[in-house]
């Protein structure tokens, strides 16, 4: 068996095993929620600290509301596997 297709069979497995542990209802999502709710405040709070740190030390471009809109999406969406932890779906190479 070829590497590519080697690491196409190990690909699949790894995301078979993830769709079959997965909670499928909210009743099986409970138990992680807070542990989505902590990371997600954690997240937040440190954006929040830098962005008012960096508009204390003389940056006002962080007091105009879209710019920590945008501080926000782009901070969840590079911490998502962060956040999502035991959820998130598992790293292919």
């Amino acid at each position: 068996m070829g590497k590519k297709k080697r690491e196409e069979k190990l690909k699949k497995k790894l995301l078979a095993e993830w769709e079959a542990k997965r909670p499928k209802t909210l009743r099986q999502a409970l138990p992680y929620l807070p542990g989505l709710f902590l990371r997600t405040l954690l997240v937040i709070m440190g954006l929040t600290l830098a962005m008012a740190l960096l508009s204390l030390a003389g940056l006002t471009f962080f007091t105009n509301f879209w710019v920590q809109m945008g501080v926000y999406l782009v901070g969840y969406l590079l911490l998502q596997r962060f956040i999502l932890g035991p959820l998130a779906p598992p790293r292919v190479k």
